[in-house]
């Protein structure tokens, strides 16, 4: 804070005072000082802003149109204050807990995880919104949002973004498909037959994790990974697919793991405002859904 700055935010009080009290000798009361020390810390007040601030009608002070500013300006910044104070007070597992996460994420890790700090914590207020990556950080920017979770690895200045996990990824494809019957189709097989491929995602990565040295038919294009899971039902199409959006399905005999074509892991990020309290509900969210993802990716 500049040496000016900080004579002027010295001498706030008493302009307050003064502009609440309607007087000199009022406010004094108020602060408990003298009358003489009121006035003096106003012409300080005045002299660093360069032009009154009150005009004196008898012994009433009267704001003038800059006063007026000012006093705005201080009301705000006080209001902030009293609720950094407040939330300050509150525990660090309560009230709202903001995140963001997009289709599978949220439907195996995020949504469970929030459940059960909801379940450990009453007083918490878990609010989830379905955003994008380039869309979450937007939010957590102008801080309206506080945890978000991705698979793509995006930054922006002010937000801290770490990769917490990876996740698995397969072939597969479902009775009706020609390949369902057959006998350990190679990757040239494989590669023969259409797939359906996920949105390109905020990276200009395709999200589904293909390698992009391999070549592959697409024959449907579709907006999300789990969404891919009725495609892959279907039999028209082959399809790469979270391995825990699959197990179900092919736990129960109904699609086919080709593993031909063994796919990278997908990393999975988080991000926050780089300047949150550290050790709050954000930080159990995270460490929670890493866990959950490591033990889904140790079960594979």
């Amino acid at each position: 804070m500049s040496s000016i700055r900080e004579r002027v935010w010295n001498w706030l009080p008493t302009f307050v005072a003064v502009v609440d009290e309607g007087s000199i000798s009022a406010a004094s009361r108020v602060l408990h000082v003298t009358p003489a020390a009121v006035s003096r810390t106003l012409r300080l007040l005045e002299a660093e802003m360069g032009e009154p601030l009150f005009n004196r009608v008898g012994r009433s002070l009267v704001l003038n149109e800059r006063a007026v500013r000012l006093r705005e300006g201080v009301a705000a910044a006080i209001d902030e204050v009293e609720r950094g104070i407040a939330r300050s007070l509150v525990s660090a597992f309560a009230g709202p807990l903001r995140v963001g996460s997009l289709g599978v994420l949220t439907d195996h890790f995020v949504v469970a995880t929030l459940l059960e700090l909801k379940a450990e914590h009453p007083a918490l207020l878990p609010e989830h919104r379905n955003l994008a990556p380039a869309a979450a950080l937007d939010e957590i920017t102008r801080g309206a949002l506080d945890v978000a979770f991705f698979y793509e690895e995006l930054g922006r200045e002010g937000v801290l973004v770490e990769r917490i996990a990876e996740t698995t990824m397969s072939v597969y494809c479902s009775k009706g498909h020609p390949l369902f019957d057959a006998d350990e189709p190679d990757a040239a097989t494989v590669t023969q037959h259409a797939f359906s491929v996920p949105q390109v995602g905020d990276s200009g990565r395709v999200l589904d994790g293909w390698p992009p040295t391999v070549p592959r038919r697409i024959g449907m294009r579709i907006s999300t990974l789990r969404s891919n899971l009725e495609v892959c039902r279907s039999g028209v199409l082959l399809c790469v697919l979270p391995d825990i959006t699959a197990r179900e399905a092919l736990d129960a005999g109904e699609l086919r793991r080709l593993e031909a074509i063994a796919l990278p892991t997908i990393p999975v990020f988080a991000a926050r405002g780089a300047g949150g309290v550290q050790g709050g509900a954000a930080d159990l969210l995270i460490a929670r859904v890493r866990g959950r993802i490591e033990a889904h990716t140790a079960m594979r």
